[in-house]
């Protein structure tokens, strides 16, 4: 008996602090998806789309988890947010396929998932060709350099061959002269 009543006051008291963690969770959740959806209004998406985050890793046991992976992947997936992600989006709407639903929603949300995937492979290329570009640029202007530097010494070349060819005319005239004279 001396041990069931400390036993009780225990269970009591830890009955009472889950339900208090309960409550707490639930008004975080309410306080950050009424938040993302004031934020979504006043078209500060950024923000928005950080607390769905938020919800949907932090919470996912809560009904607002369906709601907040939605919205995360639809405004990281938007063009009018400033901070769009798109491996961001694909990953909510990778998620958004774990969830129940309709099956346009999941053949919608599929063909995110592919236009996502399409958008990364351009990118990939999109960058390989620049860097290409670049690459090309860079041996482009090393070889005008070369070109240059070889047209100028060209030039010197062609201005010495043709000093060098007024020296053998003066000689040639000079050992001509010469050569008269002894005759």
């Amino acid at each position: 008996m001396k041990t069931l009543i400390p036993m009780m006051t225990i269970g009591l008291f830890l009955a009472g602090c889950a339900g208090t963690f309960e409550s707490r969770t639930a008004d975080l959740v309410i306080y950050h998806m009424r938040m993302a959806d004031s934020l979504e209004q006043e078209m500060a998406l950024k923000p928005a789309a950080e607390h769905y985050a938020l919800v949907a890793t932090e919470f996912p046991q809560t009904t607002a988890y369906p709601i907040a992976v939605r919205k995360a992947a639809m405004l990281y997936a938007s063009e009018f947010n400033p901070a769009r992600n798109d491996s961001l989006a694909l990953r909510w709407f990778t998620a958004c396929l774990g969830l129940p639903l309709k099956k346009t929603d999941r053949e919608n949300i599929q063909t995110f998932i592919a236009l996502l995937q399409r958008v990364r492979i351009l990118q990939e290329e999109v960058t390989r060709r620049t860097a290409s570009a670049d690459s090309l640029t860079s041996i482009a202007r090393r070889q005008t350099g070369t070109v240059a530097t070889d047209l100028r010494r060209i030039q010197d070349l062609e201005a010495e061959l043709q000093q060098t060819q007024k020296e053998l005319k003066r000689m040639k005239e000079i050992d001509l002269r010469l050569s008269k004279s002894r005759k």
